[in-house]
């Protein structure tokens, strides 16, 4: 399992190409902080998770997905105050 940080408003790639999304775990929910997970490169395409913004829930959350991508892996974070969480995925 690999595992990233993310700890801003931004759009992040975390994997290009086919893999496995584990899950997400919300470390701090920052404020008004929301997130998006595409099977994509891009931050558009096929929606997994919120593809309305959906708001952070509170830290120690484990958002758990179990699900494979074929395109890729990225995540949009934005909102007032950036959180952090920490994707999980092969």
């Amino acid at each position: 399992m690999q595992y990233q940080e993310i700890a801003d408003k931004a759009t992040h790639v975390i994997k290009t190409g086919p893999g496995f999304l584990q899950g997400i775990t919300v470390n701090n929910a920052g404020s008004a902080w929301t997130l998006q997970v595409f099977d994509n490169i891009t931050n558009s395409g096929t929606a997994i998770a919120g593809a309305t913004a959906f708001t952070v829930p509170p830290a120690g959350t484990f958002l758990n997905y179990d699900v494979h991508f074929s395109t890729g892996l990225t995540i949009v974070t934005a909102g007032t105050t950036a959180g952090s969480i920490t994707v999980e995925w092969y």
